[in-house]
């Protein structure tokens, strides 16, 4: 009697503190969200995209493409600890229909010890890492580094109490403030003359800090236990996830790897510079909306009407502009650098013209990720992501000989020849016809196109304008365009868009 007295004591406990938490983030919500979910989100990506457009326009110039391909190849080993735990996590506990203070804890546990864990095996092969690549530096800096996935793995809790509650101006507020801090060492190292170890201890004071200021954003504190329950809850969805985002590490870091191997750390910064471009407009223009939309998908059943209408904007919304800005930034990108960076940075421009139209696929690429892990599909995410790594790291491997260029070019086409299957295997387990999911992204894509043909033409670049207003005029007319095609052939969805970027919440 007294054992089963205290237990239902303790289950009262925690049913009254969620609830105690629940009702802390509902107030939470109610000060400090007035704009949309997606509202918020879109302008962290952007502030942050413009951040790091000025610490590396003012950063690249002095340390150049050498030091940013070196720094790229020590964040692979990094970033593989990194990201995937982080993700892994903040996806289980997003997934999870009560969340209650025993998941946290015990994803704090599996958090850190697995990044514990990883950090150290990093750093017992740093040197054996350094040899590798011919550079002793490379083991220092791994050394380094090694305290980031740590950081990164224990924020991963407040994170995805933030994502449930949409609280997304507290993660901008994280995001933004932790770029900013990393940014200002970063510049002021540059500056001093610290070389690449500018760039590594930009990246320990950014994630210091956010790991700071995403605990003081929610209402609970960073605790340790262990629930067997409450990971078995939380344990599939993990490792689904986590192997993913493996894999997704795989095919996006790897290649870098056998870049820096094969061409040299040259090569690398330019290969990471093309896909830095390519991440911006992914990160400010589909991830915004997609992020929202994975949340608003899990109160919905996959195949009904509502998931289908809801997956259906989602869709509108990431490619009304992000089809754009590729297609833009593909014409653009010559005179953009020119203007922008040094003579060696010149020879990005051609990968990053192929790299950005690899992105257009990618836009349905992050809508039929949201809508699986939505729909509780994290075994189709894992296969997807497994065969989108095992297809990169094929193709660098074959072309890799022939050069920078042919590689990028080659990448491009992988996304467009798989873009098929991933869109039968997205039908076959959400009940979504292939028509519905690429229907609100054909009006879009038709327009894109049409406007980076206009902007093609050679007439728009006078010989006697100056390449900066040449620039200015090229967006301007660009834009235009763009709005007057969207208003005269898509206007609903013009409309659409512009209400769920304006809208506020109650």
């Amino acid at each position: 009697m007294t054992v089963d007295h205290n237990l239902e004591k303790v289950a009262d406990t925690i049913s009254r503190s969620s609830v105690q938490m629940s009702e802390q983030l509902r107030r939470s919500r109610g000060r400090w969200l007035s704009l949309s979910p997606t509202t918020w989100l879109t302008a962290d990506r952007i502030t942050l995209s413009v951040l790091w457009l000025i610490v590396f326009s003012i950063v690249a110039p002095i340390l150049g493409p050498h030091a940013y391909g070196l720094f790229s190849i020590v964040m692979v080993f990094v970033a593989m600890s990194e990201w995937i735990l982080i993700e892994g996590v903040v996806e289980a506990l997003v997934t999870v229909d009560e969340l209650d203070h025993l998941h946290m804890s015990t994803a704090n546990v599996v958090a850190a010890g697995a990044s514990a864990t990883l950090s150290f095996l990093t750093s017992v092969l740093a040197p054996a890492i350094a040899i590798l690549f011919g550079d002793t530096e490379i083991k220092y800096l791994l050394w380094t580094l090694a305290p980031l996935p740590v950081l990164s793995a224990l924020s991963a809790t407040p994170m995805a109490i933030l994502r449930r509650s949409l609280n997304y101006k507290q993660l901008a507020v994280r995001n933004i403030a932790g770029l900013m801090i990393g940014g200002i060492f970063g510049i002021a190292l540059a500056i001093a003359g610290a070389g690449v170890w500018a760039l590594a201890l930009q990246a320990l004071a950014q994630r210091l800090a956010e790991f700071t200021i995403v605990w003081m954003s929610v209402p609970v504190r960073l605790k340790f236990g262990w629930s067997k329950a409450h990971f078995r809850e939380i344990g599939p969805v993990a490792m689904d996830v986590l192997t993913g985002r493996i894999m997704g590490i795989v095919g996006g870091q790897l290649p870098r790897l056998l870049l820096g191997y094969v061409l040299g750390p040259t090569e690398v910064g330019l290969f990471a510079l093309a896909n830095r471009v390519l991440d911006l407009i992914i990160h400010t223009a589909v991830q915004p909306r997609t992020g929202v939309g994975r949340i608003e998908l899990r109160d919905s059943k996959p195949g009904s009407a509502e998931f289908v209408g809801t997956f259906s904007k989602m869709t509108q919304y990431a490619s009304i502009l992000a089809f754009p800005l590729f297609c833009g930034a593909t014409v653009l990108s010559p005179a953009l650098f020119q203007i922008w960076l040094s003579d060696r940075w010149m020879p990005a421009v051609v990968p990053t013209q192929y790299i950005l139209l690899s992105g257009l696929p990618l836009v349905v690429y992050y809508c039929i990720d949201s809508a699986l892990l939505a729909a509780k599909q994290s075994s189709v995410f894992k296969w997807i992501a497994t065969l989108q790594a095992l297809t990169t790291m094929a193709t660098v491997l074959c072309v890799a000989p022939f050069g920078l260029d042919l590689i990028c070019l080659s990448l491009a086409l992988r996304a467009w020849l798989l873009l098929p299957l991933f869109l039968l295997w997205f039908h076959r387990a959400c009940h979504v016809s292939v028509y519905v999911a690429l229907r609100p992204a054909l009006c879009s894509l038709v327009g894109a196109v049409i406007m980076a043909t206009v902007l093609s033409l050679p007439f728009l670049r006078p010989q006697w304008l100056s390449m900066r207003y040449d620039l200015i005029l090229l967006f301007i007319t660009g834009t235009g365009f763009y709005v007057i095609y969207l208003r005269l052939f898509a206007r609903k969805q013009l409309t659409d868009f512009l209400c769920e970027i304006l809208a506020r919440r109650a």
